[in-house]
C-alpha cells in the first residue's frame, strides 16, 4: 500500500529515466519472505516484479502519462525462470526494463541479481486498457503523447510469443480436435 502512495506522489516529478531504460531497485529478504525450504516464496517473485513495474512507470514518467490520459495496464502472461534461490537475509536487485511492444502487448524484462549472478529471470506481457477495453501500445503512446517506436523484439520473445499462441490454440480447441487438425 505505501507503494502506490509513494509512486503517486512522485508521479508528478519529472522523469529520470528514458522510456526504454533498466531501472534498479534494491531488495533484502526478509523473514515473511519464505516459503517451508527457507528460500523467497514463488509468489513473492511476482509481489516484487509487480513493485519494481510500477517504479519503471514512476521512473520513466509513463505512470503520470497513462493516469492523465485514464489508461492504464494489467498483466496478460508472466514467464519466470529461477535459476538461482535467494535465501533469508539475502540482499537482492531486480532490474526492470520495457523490451519493447507489438500490436497489441507491451513486453517487460525482469532479472532478480545478487552479488553480480543472475538469480530469476522473468519476461511479461501487459495489456493496454483505456475505457475497460484492450487498445495497442500505439494507441495508448498516441493517448498518452509518448509516440516512440518499438525497437525490435529479442529472439526469444517471439519464440515466447509463439509458445503462448500455441498453448492458446491449445486450450481454446482441446487436445483432441488439436490432433485432428495436424
Amino acid at each position: 500500500m505505501w507503494e502506490l502512495i509513494s509512486a503517486a506522489r512522485r508521479r508528478k516529478q519529472p522523469p529520470t529515466h528514458a522510456l526504454l531504460d533498466t531501472v534498479s531497485m534494491e531488495f533484502r529478504v526478509g523473514l515473511f519472505d519464505l516459503d517451508l525450504n527457507l528460500h523467497l516464496n514463488n509468489a513473492k517473485y511476482l509481489k516484487f516484479m509487480d513493485r519494481c513495474r510500477l517504479e519503471h512507470s514512476v521512473c520513466t514518467g509513463l505512470l503520470d502519462q497513462m493516469i492523465r490520459a485514464r489508461c492504464n495496464a494489467v498483466v496478460a502472461n508472466t514467464e519466470i525462470s529461477f535459476v538461482r534461490e535467494i535465501r533469508p537475509y539475502q540482499h537482492f536487485e531486480i532490474q526492470t526494463r520495457i523490451l519493447g511492444w507489438d500490436d497489441k502487448y507491451m513486453y517487460y524484462d525482469q532479472r532478480f541479481l545478487s552479488q553480480e549472478k543472475l538469480h530469476t529471470h522473468a519476461l511479461v506481457r501487459v495489456v493496454n486498457l483505456y475505457g475497460g477495453k484492450a487498445i495497442s501500445p500505439q494507441a495508448m503512446q498516441e493517448i498518452t503523447g509518448l509516440n516512440q517506436a518499438s525497437p525490435a523484439l529479442p529472439e526469444y520473445v517471439e519464440q515466447w510469443k509463439a509458445l503462448l499462441k500455441a498453448k492458446r490454440r491449445f486450450t481454446e480447441h482441446g487436445p483432441e480436435r488439436l490432433a485432428r487438425k495436424e
